[in-house]
């Protein structure tokens, strides 16, 4: 006699269509994050070339020399004049590496002159933002 009827076992599945759709989706929201999370605080300029420039890895102030004569911090308009006294209120540690992103047509003397101020108040770690030969 026979108490329980026989039934049919089934094997379970592994959908694979909704995995890739869940896939993609994280893959797209992973590439939005990353590109929000890349901030330029300098402006756009057409850098000199170089074949011996190295990365920075973290910088916090970028001065920008662009070759009508204006300059900014970060991306506020400064003057040279005034630019000691801004670097003063926002730099906090003198050991910040501050860059200076000058266009490729800005005259050596400007950029020169432009370190200067910065060292003069005793700021230590100047570099000079430049593009890779490729």
């Amino acid at each position: 006699m026979k108490l329980f009827k026989e039934q049919e076992i089934k094997k379970a599945r592994i959908e694979l269509i909704p995995m890739i759709d869940t896939m993609f989706f994280l893959l797209v929201f992973f590439i939005f994050v990353t590109l929000s999370m890349v901030h330029q605080k300098g402006l756009n300029v057409k850098l000199p070339r170089s074949s011996q420039g190295s990365t920075v890895k973290l910088h916090n102030f970028v001065v920008t020399l662009k070759k009508d004569g204006s300059i900014f911090l970060n991306k506020e308009r400064t003057t040279l004049q005034s630019l000691p006294l801004l670097l003063k209120q926002r730099v906090t540690n003198k050991r910040d590496i501050i860059i200076i992103n000058g266009d490729r047509k800005v005259y050596l003397k400007r950029v020169v002159k432009t370190i200067d101020i910065i060292k003069k108040d005793g700021f230590l770690r100047v570099s000079i933002a430049v593009s890779p030969f490729k």
